[in-house]
């Protein structure tokens, strides 16, 4: 039977791209709107379709996350397959690093990936064995993908074993970003409903977003342009991601760009 998949409407270009591949018309829901993802589910009620919901939990554009516990709720009132992006939690947050999913209960399935804070290269998915055997035994871009090499297995493994100790290192990080959030909010800008690494610094338009970023290349700090259509028109910014090598020097330096565009 042909599935149904919710999708928060600002989940990553690249669960868009993997639907589209599979056929899949997404029915969205507005970003982080528990309840009108309720309302669509209630439309559905009586489908015997397969559900299933798709979202992140840290949105790499906007830094919020997700209420996955309201999310897993739905998922069970529902019967629906609950699947989440934990690529720009791991190794962030969590107990021990081990993302926003670690330790809650129904959650079905959770991706993620090696080559952000984890410092390396390729992807995880982590699920019951029965839905580990099916989809290595059904999954055509694993079955027909060279495997990794050894030394990107070795650093996998080492980052994992290295997760634990740096509890010091992401409250770093995020502190860094905290740092930098109540400051530009006090300055006047809008930074989104960010609470984590990641931190919008929302401009308008593409030509605004562009001239910041090149004022920021200015004073030797690479900072991202984000225009559309990754974000929503009239929302293109600047994207800070934080982490535990920058210094708060390097804060100050973006702050008083910041002081200068404004």
């Amino acid at each position: 039977k042909t599935p149904l998949v919710f999708t928060d409407r600002l989940i990553h270009a690249s669960l868009h791209h993997g639907l589209a591949a599979a056929g899949v018309r997404q029915i969205r829901f507005r970003h982080n709107d528990t309840n009108h993802l309720e309302t669509l589910l209630n439309k559905h009620k009586e489908s015997q379709q397969p559900k299933f919901i798709i979202t992140e939990s840290v949105f790499s554009m906007d830094g919020d996350v997700a209420d996955l516990q309201a999310l897993a709720q739905l998922a069970k009132t529902h019967k629906a397959m609950l699947i989440i992006d934990e690529a720009h939690a791991t190794g962030v947050l969590g107990k021990n690093g081990a993302g926003l999913t670690s330790g809650l209960d129904d959650i079905d399935l959770s991706i993620g990936t090696f080559s952000k804070a984890l410092g390396g290269f390729g992807a995880y998915v982590a699920c019951s064995q029965i839905l580990r055997d099916f989809l290595i035994n059904h999954c055509n871009g694993l079955i027909y993908s060279t495997a990794l090499p050894p030394s990107v297995l070795g650093a996998m493994d080492a980052a994992l074993d290295a997760l634990p100790l740096l509890e010091e290192a992401r409250y770093r990080a995020l502190y860094l970003a905290k740092l930098f959030r109540k400051e530009s909010q006090e300055l006047g800008f809008e930074t989104g409903s960010s609470t984590t690494h990641i931190v919008p610094i929302i401009a308008g338009t593409a030509e605004t977003a562009l001239t910041w970023q090149a004022k920021m290349k200015e004073a030797n700090l690479w900072v991202q342009a984000i225009r559309p259509p990754t974000v929503p028109k009239e929302t293109a910014r600047l994207r800070f991601s934080f982490n535990a090598a920058h210094q708060e020097g390097d804060v100050r330096r973006a702050l008083d760009v910041l002081k200068e565009v404004f």
